[in-house]
């Protein structure tokens, strides 16, 4: 399966050390030039950036552009332009899987019949298939970084997880 990705979830899992758990879920994994710009160019000695930058040099993020600049513009607003390009250029690649953390962006996403995940469902993905150990203990580091979720959230993937 292929994804097209946004800022937040490659900058959180790099923060983590698990950047590499997408390789191992994902065939490809895509971002569209505004991720690349927010990730990487305009955080250039940042710790993600490397990271990330790393992976597209060698290939396991391929970042590509936009074409439709017009639905790109029409549906700017109350999304950040690495949201809007990441619904757009998943239509535009037909991709149908996306990695949102924002519940608006991730409601526009359905509206484009686009499915989305986010961040801590990456990590449940890679625990689920024994990439990861101790998912409890990637939830504690993300929130040591900044990470926010609601407590009924977290709750609510917790238990799932039993």
């Amino acid at each position: 399966m292929n994804i097209v990705s946004n800022s937040s979830p490659l900058i959180f899992l790099s923060k983590i050390g698990r950047l590499d758990v997408l390789t191992q879920i994902f065939n490809k994994i895509y971002i569209p030039y505004a991720v690349y710009e927010e990730t990487v160019l305009s955080h250039k000695t940042d710790d993600a950036a490397s990271q990330i930058s790393h992976f597209v040099t060698k290939g396991q993020i391929i970042q590509f552009n936009v074409q439709n600049e017009l639905a790109v513009k029409a549906l700017s607003g109350r999304l950040h332009p690495g949201e809007v390009q990441v619904i757009i250029g998943a239509s535009e690649l037909g991709i149908k899987e996306v990695i949102l953390d924002d519940l608006h962006a991730r409601n526009k996403a359905k509206q484009f019949d686009l499915n989305s995940i986010g961040t801590l469902g990456i990590l449940k993905i890679a625990h689920k298939k024994g990439i990861i150990k101790d998912f409890k203990s990637d939830i504690t580091e993300l929130m040591n970084v900044d990470f926010r979720i609601s407590p009924t959230l977290l709750q609510r993937i917790l238990d799932d997880l039993n």
